[in-house]
């Protein structure tokens, strides 16, 4: 009975913690066909009909009930505070994977505990939350899922640490936003969620905000407040003897430094984030790394050197399945393969990225393809159609934010459209700007790449 609180299944350690289930017990559920045993995973199910029965049986039940539901968040709490703590080691890949696994009963812990208000517990799976939802991609989700930790712990004033958990649930979902093209929103809750965590005295947590704020001010181009929230991060981690948390600030603040055309500062900044990272099998912080080196490398105009280090990016993003990452990588192998005159190359490396963009609804990086696309088929001789591409571009809000080497989107692609007004008659070039005016974006790139595929 209470093995029916899990969700999605449960390891055989989960079954004997939360239910107190021995191993003679399992075995003979599973004998009786009452759980599924998979021998690849190791992991136990009850088929949903049953589970649901006996999760009746067991809410009729009030005290066992609610000893359960203590248990079963308790048993989780620690397992994500773990696979946190594992992930920042050199247990990476099956840190991400075990959280997936069991990403159902995670979520179900977390709302349970958040309806108890319990901020201690919930501390422990907001970092896991954080890296697992970015590193697969699900932006969207991470906004729902933070977002009702900030509204269930709302107006509690009086505790600090229920504060401290929303303020930084708070951070955590102006990332996420900022990520899939709500910059502006993103940023006021970033900035909101700073003034808090500044009044309580909590680092790690700020730190992470600073890391928020970095990514909104990137993406609304605001280079100034962009590296001071870079250097604020920086700081706070190289007090915190944490290697992972400190190689990521490394780089972080390369990343700002390369931004604002500090090159030197960059390469020195990435290449001791590499060094740190590469000490402690910290696969995530490596990849990060080489997308700086091979951007560096790409201005140095050294393009074998720049190929080399995004292909390793890409291996370690694909060896993370870090979606977001490897779409990174796939495309400025692209504007490389462009920069080189390589069509072929730069047409598939493009499709690839705008593919995985398009299926995480990533709008602000959908709007960067349209430009690299309109690049491309100016490069094919296809004037017209890359007038149609820019025309499209600066109808869309996400077109106001930042390119990574400086300047927004649209100031991009109205100098590439000047260039291609110069080169055809006035007559196409307005009517090509007309027919672009007329296109909706979501069937341009369905045209690109192909339906959407659900994530």
């Amino acid at each position: 009975m209470r093995l029916s609180i899990f969700r999605g299944g449960f390891t055989r350690e989960a079954a004997q913690q939360v239910a107190g289930a021995s191993l003679r017990q399992i075995a003979g559920l599973v004998n009786k066909s009452i759980l599924r045993h998979d021998p690849h995973s190791g992991r136990l199910e009850i088929h949903e009909l049953l589970r649901q029965y006996a999760q009746e049986r067991l809410e009729n039940t009030l005290q066992t009930s609610d000893s359960t539901k203590e248990a079963y968040a308790a048993y989780y709490a620690d397992f994500m505070q773990e696979k946190w703590k594992q992930f920042r080691g050199s247990k990476q890949i099956p840190a991400l994977t075990e959280i997936e696994a069991d990403i159902e009963n995670v979520r179900a812990a977390w709302r349970y505990l958040l309806d108890q208000k319990n901020a201690l517990k919930l501390l422990k799976f907001i970092y896991g939350f954080w890296i697992v939802y970015y590193v697969r991609g699900w932006g969207h989700g991470a906004i729902e899922l933070f977002a009702d930790g900030v509204d269930a712990l709302a107006q509690i004033e009086h505790d600090s640490d229920v504060r401290v958990v929303r303020a930084v649930a708070m951070a955590f979902q102006g990332f996420f936003m900022s990520l899939v093209g709500l910059a502006d929103e993103g940023y006021k809750l970033i900035r909101e969620s700073i003034e808090i965590l500044e009044r309580l005295d909590s680092p790690i947590e700020l730190a992470f905000a600073y890391n928020g704020l970095t990514l909104a001010a990137y993406y609304l181009n605001r280079p100034a407040e962009e590296k001071d929230a870079a250097q604020s991060f920086l700081k706070i981690v190289e007090a915190s003897n944490d290697k992972w948390l400190l190689a990521y600030g490394l780089w972080f603040a390369g990343f700002a430094e390369f931004r604002g055309k500090n090159y030197a500062e960059a390469k020195r900044f990435a290449e001791a984030s590499l060094k740190l990272s590469n000490e402690i099998n910290n696969t995530f912080g490596s990849a990060w790394c080489f997308v700086s080196l091979g951007g560096l490398a790409t201005n140095n105009g050294d393009f074998a050197e720049a190929k080399k280090y995004l292909t390793r990016c890409l291996q370690a993003a694909n060896k993370l399945n870090f979606t977001g990452l490897s779409s990174i990588a796939i495309k400025y192998l692209g504007e490389l393969a462009l920069l080189t005159h390589d069509i072929p190359d730069a047409q598939e490396y493009l499709t690839r990225s705008l593919r995985i963009a398009y299926d995480l609804g990533l709008d602000r990086d959908i709007a960067n393809h349209l430009y690299d696309f309109a690049s491309l088929r100016v490069a094919q001789n296809k004037l017209e159609e890359g007038v149609e591409l820019i025309s499209l571009l600066l109808q869309q809000p996400a077109s106001h934010q930042a390119r990574l080497v400086g300047g927004r989107i649209r100031d991009h692609a109205k100098a590439l459209l000047a260039n291609l007004e110069n080169k055809l008659s006035q007559e196409m070039y307005m009517a090509a700007l007309k027919r672009g005016e007329l296109l909706v974006i979501d069937d341009v790139v369905i045209e690109l790449v192909g339906p959407k595929k659900l994530m």
